[in-house]
């Protein structure tokens, strides 16, 4: 799809604003059914544990809001994509690595991490789950480029996809 039919298409999908309670969340309901379950990945050796829910927004076009929970004392894989991302921290103690700096959050901290910078999030608790928000325009980025995400993320079993591919 090109350019022009991609931002015809975009511009022409909204007719009629949302219902109001469709366009709000809120942190408890964090745990309920709202965020469904999109991705997750646990390897001990590895040290990665973590789940990605995304968040019941109908009718985004090119925002992507997901929840991410990580594990006491562990992280998520090293990884990269298309798309940009901001990250803030709702609860817990946390940092984020973005190419080869960490830069330590606090609650209601803000981070961003640039398209295709390697980057990976650390729970720095060893007993309290971290919890990001991850604002990323995968919708937007996905339409263009296609399934790219999965070709991103660490293999299952440990395999890293930068190795894989011949990179580091």
């Amino acid at each position: 799809m090109d350019l022009q039919s991609l931002l015809a298409s975009v511009g022409s999908t909204r007719t009629s604003p949302p219902e109001p309670s469709a366009c709000t969340w809120s942190l408890p309901a964090a745990d309920s059914e709202l965020a469904q379950s999109h991705y997750a990945n646990k390897n001990g050796k590895l040290g990665i544990d973590f789940q990605v829910r995304k968040l019941p927004f109908q009718g985004l076009q090119v925002m992507d809001p997901r929840l991410v929970t990580i594990a006491p004392g562990a992280c998520n894989e090293k990884h990269r994509h298309a798309h940009e991302s901001i990250f803030v921290l709702l609860s817990g103690e946390g940092e984020i690595l973005i190419d080869n700096q960490t830069v330590p959050l606090e609650q209601g901290g803000v981070a961003y991490v640039p398209r295709w910078i390697v980057h990976q999030s650390r729970n720095s608790s060893s007993d309290a789950p971290l919890v990001l928000l991850a604002i990323t325009d995968f919708g937007l980025t996905s339409a263009v480029l296609g399934d790219y995400d999965a070709k991103t993320r660490l293999k299952t079993g440990g395999t890293d996809a930068f190795a894989a591919a011949g990179r580091d």
